[in-house]
């Protein structure tokens, strides 16, 4: 099949990290919003694998402790989405809402956008962004974030009393 066939077909264009970098870059600069499918678990239950994300400019707007924004990754320095989890003196730190570690500092110019909506199986996922990013960001950046998921999916496994 061709890959214009496949474009159409599924209105979806498959990229490089590289490719999509670069493709994001370009689109929010010009003060577009710019969509893509999340890839990974790092930032679950929030935002899972396969969801459809909207990455909007910032603008002048402030980035505060709690917003999900795209960045460039200090290593790889290719795109990636976590939440701000600490903001100060013009540095920001992110980390995944299902991981242990963070990501660093970044500076502003590092970050590309802010997540504006998040759709999943068709549905506008609710909360994002929402007033309880704060909070989230809170317990994302001591841990009991991922802590109190790791234990919620302990209890979801074990079984029932009196089933066989």
């Amino acid at each position: 099949m061709q890959p214009a066939a496949l474009i159409r077909e599924r209105r979806e264009l498959g990229l490089s990290a590289a490719a999509l970098t670069e493709l994001m870059t370009a689109v929010l600069a010009k003060g577009k919003a710019f969509r893509f499918r999340a890839k990974g678990w790092s930032m679950s239950p929030f935002i899972k694998d396969g969801d459809v994300i909207t990455v909007s400019p910032s603008g002048g707007r402030a980035l505060r402790t709690g917003d999900i924004v795209a960045f460039l990754h200090p290593a790889s320095g290719h795109v990636g989405v976590h939440r701000i989890v600490r903001a100060s003196g013009g540095a920001f730190q992110v980390r995944g809402d299902n991981v242990y570690g963070g990501d660093g500092s970044l500076t502003r110019e590092r970050i590309l956008g802010t997540v504006t909506e998040v759709v999943r199986d068709g549905r506008k996922v609710r909360g994002i962004p929402g007033r309880l990013s704060p909070a989230i960001a809170f317990l994302s950046r001591t841990g009991g974030l991922v802590r109190g998921l790791g234990l919620l999916r302990r209890l979801s496994r074990r079984p029932q009393k009196g089933s066989p």
